[in-house]
């Protein structure tokens, strides 16, 4: 029936001379009958998704099957560890109390855990948050149309819903409401590159303004978004910079020197102040490394000023909050390493100048939709963007908000799939983590996916992508 199950009965075979031959099939045969139920009794259907339709569980064959069934139960089952791990931490910045609070949060995500592997309708949230109304009015919506579970419903939606569920059981207990229970991982891997980002600051200092090192400083942005820790805990490598020109032969799309066209053809022109937004994606070396693009950017005349963008509330595991903004900000500032803490101190003089603008907390960032919606949902997002001459998306996320996280034709053009929106020009720096393409070369993804099946959730392949929009 499927990949997975042809596998398995395949292992089985060639044991078939193995003492353990007999309890390897057992094994086999249970998986197989489990596998087999669940199919079955939750009418997945045993195809590839569906073509021009939104990505869902309820194809089989799908990166969003696979999040539903394995990678989400896992990274809650990984959070509670982690929360139980980090008790007396914890107790020491939230009070003693909150030991009480974590224990029924561990049981509200325990249930939650069982909700996904049980594909459960979604629940209403019954809190006071002002987005709760809007949420429910989507779920009820859903239900409908009989579409809201996690397997019928589509993945954008139903993958939102599941950190909003997270992060509503927090918010219920009292000295938790505030805590950013992913904080831990992202800081604890922030300190742990400090000696990597030392020396690519040192690196990085005094570059001149050309086509060759802004696509230095892009493509060390870009290839930064294989380090999301809710899809990979490997670190990035000791000679990353050193190694940007290596890692062309995984970049699919390579529009980068468009990009610097771009900026570069307005930065001559241009009679207005230059404005560049970049939505953040990951923490960490990730956040870092689009420090130093703005930097770039800013002291190399690029744009006179570079605005930045965060979720509102604790997001995907690893995704810039405000919080992790100003931690990281703090941290290099507190840092003994030299060139680390005057790297700190430019960002903040930056800030002071309002050359740099960690932007208003917005909630559209954090709504299970994608951006076509942003006109009607946050119109003056929308307008705020429109004065930009460039926004670069960071990550996977957001490129499938950008697509609306319908599957399309790999090669339909970019800008053909945002529904409609196009405040200004946009550039898309995406690492490949899901089965969701545009603008690829003809038969690209057919070739990748007959070498590998799960090439595009390996996070190893990339594209730099630009839309431009023209001046009426």
């Amino acid at each position: 029936m499927s990949v997975a199950i042809r596998t398995i009965e395949s292992w089985t075979s060639l044991s078939s001379n193995n003492t353990y031959e007999s309890s390897w099939t057992t094994l086999e045969t249970v998986v197989h009958n489990k596998l087999e139920d669940f199919v079955e009794k939750q009418n997945i259907l045993v195809l590839y998704p569906a073509l021009n339709e939104p990505l869902s569980a309820k194809f089989y064959h799908s990166h969003a099957y696979k999040t539903f069934r394995t990678r989400s139960p896992h990274m809650i089952h990984e959070l509670i560890h982690s929360m139980r791990e980090n008790e007396e931490w914890i107790m020491k910045r939230c009070g003693d109390y909150a030991r009480y609070d974590l224990r029924r949060v561990i049981w509200s995500l325990s249930i939650l855990r069982t909700e996904i592997l049980q594909n459960s309708p979604f629940k209403l949230f019954y809190d006071q948050e002002p987005d709760a109304k809007e949420w429910n009015v989507a779920i009820k919506r859903l239900a409908n149309r009989e579409k809201n579970q996690w397997f019928t419903s589509t993945w954008l939606f139903a993958e939102c819903y599941l950190y909003r569920r997270i992060w509503a059981a927090f918010r219920r207990a009292e000295t938790l409401r505030n805590f950013d229970y992913f904080s831990p991982i992202k800081f604890n891997t922030a300190q742990g590159l400090a000696n990597l980002m030392n020396n690519i600051v040192i690196a990085t200092r005094g570059l001149p303004l050309n086509q060759m090192n802004f696509q230095l400083m892009l493509k060390l942005s870009l290839w930064s978004n294989r380090c999301d820790l809710s899809n990979t805990a490997d670190p990035p490598n000791d000679e990353m910079l050193q190694l940007i020109d290596e890692y062309d032969k995984d970049l699919i799309i390579d529009q980068s020197m468009d990009v610097w066209h771009l900026l570069s053809e307005n930065k001559q022109t241009s009679r207005q102040p230059i404005v560049i937004d970049i939505v953040f994606d990951n923490a960490a070396f990730e956040l870092f490394s689009d420090l130093l693009l703005a930097e770039y950017i800013l002291e190399t005349g690029l744009a006179q000023k570079v605005r930045f963008h965060v979720k509102s509330i604790p997001w995907f595991v690893s995704d810039v909050t405000a919080a992790d903004f100003h931690w990281m900000l703090n941290s290099f500032l507190r840092n003994n390493l030299v060139e680390l803490s005057a790297f700190g101190h430019k960002m903040r003089s930056l800030l002071r100048n309002q050359r740099l603008e960690l932007c208003s907390i917005n909630d559209f960032w954090t709504k299970p939709t994608g951006f076509s919606s942003m006109r009607q949902l946050s119109p003056c997002l929308y307008v705020e963007l429109s004065f930009s001459t460039l926004v670069i998306f960071k990550g996977d996320l957001n490129y499938r908000k950008l697509l609306d996280d319908i599957n399309r034709s790999s090669t339909t053009p970019f800008r053909d799939c945002f529904g409609g929106f196009i405040p200004t020009s946009i550039c898309a720096l995406r690492v490949i983590k899901s089965d969701i393409y545009s603008g690829m070369p003809l038969c690209t993804v057919d070739w990748l996916t007959e070498d590998d099946p799960h090439w595009m959730m390996r996070g190893e392949k990339a594209v730099i992508q630009l839309a431009v929009k023209t001046s009426p």
